[in-house]
């Protein structure tokens, strides 16, 4: 398989702190990835390297399939960190300082002001803007040259939740026509309910990469049943339905599929000479997941 953007054995130090260990990231054309983390994961350095703004020790960028990324990064557009402004400039002439690097049209430049929810801010200074609003303008400007890919970093970060919704159907309506992202945000319920591929980064290693498929079927609910004998009861179990979904962790069957009448469970499981100790409904949340993972 072809990614968009994929590194080998990315490795960055900083003295003898590795920043981003050995990290192999896959990202398909047409994702929505999250990396997610604690501050100091790794997140934003990792970043930096694709980017080109920092160097790695060791290990291979592909960017568009080519292992000669600086060809391929005017393709991408980003937002790491707090973005750079000129702070006794207004939004559009922001927008316009940096054009000059991307040739737009001047009405591309009202179109993307309008699209953050910056295209009523008038005369008013970046300097006087909010937090919020200068990561809008923020992403107005990587946006400039319409990109093929958009990395940020913590892209909702100082957002009101009206603020959080407008940037989540930005980034849906720009995936539909086929930007890919690669996103980090320490709000995982947020990033959860766009992304379609996470990564998940402690102390600079990449230690999982899993699809939001294969996370929702993580974070399903079960029924918890715990028994004297799980081997035997999962036996049962599929005895009695044969296309029943079970999984044993130790004294406890799981059942993932959807049962009508669960007295029905523990009248089979007693007919087979199980012990039902207790059945109660469960689920995994979805930051809990996360948090079990790094620790």
């Amino acid at each position: 398989m072809e990614y968009i953007i994929e590194t080998k054995n990315l490795l960055k130090r900083y003295g003898a702190k590795a920043a981003v260990n050995n990290v192999s990231l896959h990202v398909e054309k047409g994702e929505i990835y999250g990396l997610i983390g604690k501050n100091g994961a790794g997140k934003t350095t990792l970043m930096k390297l694709l980017l080109g703004l920092a160097n790695p020790n060791s290990g291979e960028i592909s960017l568009f399939g080519s292992n000669t990324p600086n060809e391929k990064r005017r393709k991408i557009g980003s937002l790491i960190e707090e973005p750079a402004l000129y702070k006794g400039e207004t939004a559009l002439e922001n927008l316009r300082r940096f054009a000059i690097l991307v040739p737009t049209p001047e009405e591309e430049l009202h179109r993307l002001l309008e699209l953050v929810g910056l295209a009523d801010v008038g005369d008013k200074k970046a300097g006087r803007f909010s937090l919020g609003m200068r990561q809008r303008l923020g992403l107005a400007i990587a946006m400039l040259g319409d990109p093929e890919i958009l990395i940020l970093d913590e892209p909702i970060n100082g957002l009101d939740p009206a603020g959080i919704k407008e940037i989540r159907d930005i980034i849906l309506e720009l995936n539909q026509k086929g930007v890919t992202f690669l996103i980090s945000s320490h709000l995982l319920d947020e990033l959860g309910r766009i992304a379609t591929k996470f990564g998940i980064m402690t102390d600079g290693i990449l230690a999982e990469e899993i699809s939001a498929k294969e996370l929702k079927e993580k974070c399903r609910a079960f029924l918890k049943v715990t028994v004297s004998d799980s081997q035997k009861a999962q036996q049962a179990l599929l005895a009695w339905r044969s296309d029943l979904k079970t999984e044993i962790s130790g004294n406890e069957v799981h059942i993932t599929s959807r049962v009508e009448d669960t007295s029905e469970i523990v009248i089979t499981l007693v007919n087979a000479g199980v012990r039902v100790y207790e059945m109660r409904n469960e689920s995994i949340e979805l930051e809990d997941f996360f948090i079990e993972r790094l620790g």
